[in-house]
């Protein structure tokens, strides 16, 4: 399920709360964040530690980047 605690732009705060790295906004951690365009599952490094919040959000945002150009590269070849 795609809740605050879960994403990777999470931070876990005080009092099961979650303070979301890029909207800097806080959250109960089991909120529902299926319509969040930025939410990412934790990605873990290889001693099992999550990614700093920065890193998810440079990750979401290289699949925003990529996704709009397929879309130009599709786009531009129809007729």
């Amino acid at each position: 399920m795609k809740t605050c605690g879960n994403c990777g732009l999470g931070i876990n705060d005080n009092n099961d709360l979650i303070s979301c790295f890029k909207y800097k906004t806080l959250s109960n951690s089991q909120e529902d964040k299926t319509s969040c365009s930025y939410f990412i599952e934790k990605v873990l490094e290889d001693d099992g530690e999550p990614l700093p919040p920065i890193q998810h959000l440079f990750l979401v945002e290289e699949q925003f980047k990529e996704r709009k150009m397929k879309i130009s590269i599709n786009h531009g070849l129809r007729m």
